[in-house]
């Protein structure tokens, strides 16, 4: 394991995609044009525009193609990606390849170079050719495995054996889906997988219990060369590792860069963290500490008619097969006023 941060360590913005969950994958143009000129000053490698596929009714960062991506990312100097969530592939009728090409009609290498997939860690083996049909395409292929931290010893070995079987994934991200993870369990993810693998190593931090910061730092310590963050830190439930804070850190950022970046988040992400209250609370560090779907705190937080208490005293209720998967009938549940 690693003790210093590697030479190169490769940052990928993910604020309209992650930052989405709260605006519905709407952005005002005028946020989205500062946005590209500002990373453009950064030492970002990549960004992260939105996901492909997902329903008309979301916003217009939540089905991304490529003529979409050439307006969106117009004079964006780094590279761009999407993400596709593998269980709209898994849940067509339609054979894998043929769903991956529908849910991602309208994608052609160009302004974007990569696909990410977001799949539970378990799925691997049924997500093999999703993965060959983006890389036949053209596509980079980075693959992020959700909910890892609440795999056991044998669940990690299986899925590591897996990924060993294959040579289509060019980064394999670590990510910490309930904001969970303690820094020194993040370092022993990183450094197996990344003594195992051929592929890179990448990290998504979320900060439900306030790690995703160390939690980042650790993580390329160990090896990892991929680093996610985000504007302000805006992501689903409590959020992600701030850009504006890991860069500093790990990039040597120049002040008047870091100034420049600062004024941006005040102007654009401050208003829109004062309107979602994303960020790590009570609540959040409950929901982290027993591996809780983040979207049942971030929907009983709204409008703030429940306190973190009320919250809490909630989420008890559900019971441990109930808590890492997120269903609409038991957030209504749980919203349900209290019967005197």
């Amino acid at each position: 394991m690693l003790n210093t941060i590697p030479d190169e360590v490769n940052f990928l913005d993910c604020t309209l995609r992650d930052g989405g969950y709260y605006t519905n994958w709407d952005f005002a143009p005028e946020l989205v044009s500062d946005y590209v000129a500002v990373i453009n000053t950064l030492p970002v490698r990549m960004v992260e525009l939105g996901f492909a596929g997902k329903p008309e009714s979301h916003g217009y960062f939540a089905s991304v193609t490529s003529s979409k991506a050439e307006k969106a990312a117009a004079g964006l100097l780094v590279k761009a990606c999407v993400m596709i969530d593998a269980k709209d592939v898994l849940a067509s009728e339609l054979p894998t390849s043929l769903a991956t090409i529908r849910l991602t009609e309208g994608l052609v290498p160009g302004h974007i170079t990569t696909v990410r997939v977001a799949t539970h860690y378990s799925n691997l083996a049924a997500c093999r050719n999703i993965f060959a049909e983006l890389s036949d395409r053209g596509f980079r292929v980075f693959v992020n495995l959700m909910q890892i931290d609440a795999a056991d010893t044998e669940e990690v070995e299986i899925c590591l054996k897996e990924l060993e079987q294959l040579d289509t994934l060019h980064v394999v991200y670590i990510v910490d889906s309930f904001g969970s993870i303690k820094p020194s369990r993040v370092q022993e993810f990183i450094g197996r997988f990344a003594s195992r693998l051929e592929s890179e190593i990448g990290f998504h931090g979320h900060d439900n219990r306030g790690y995703a910061l160390i939690n980042s730092v650790a993580a390329a310590m160990a090896g990892a060369t991929w680093i996610d963050c985000t504007m302000s830190g805006m992501g689903r439930g409590a959020g992600n590792t701030a850009s504006e804070q890991i860069l500093p850190i790990l990039a040597g950022l120049e002040t008047s860069k870091e100034r420049a970046l600062l004024e941006h988040v005040v102007r654009h992400f401050d208003p829109l963290r004062k309107r979602y209250g994303w960020g790590s609370s009570a609540a959040y560090q409950f929901a982290g500490s027993n591996f809780i779907h983040p979207s049942y705190v971030q929907k009983l937080r709204e409008g703030g008619a429940l306190s973190d208490a009320a919250i809490i005293g909630r989420l008890s209720d559900l019971q441990a097969a109930e808590r890492m998967s997120f269903a609409n009938e038991k957030l209504s549940a749980l919203m349900a006023p209290d019967i005197a």
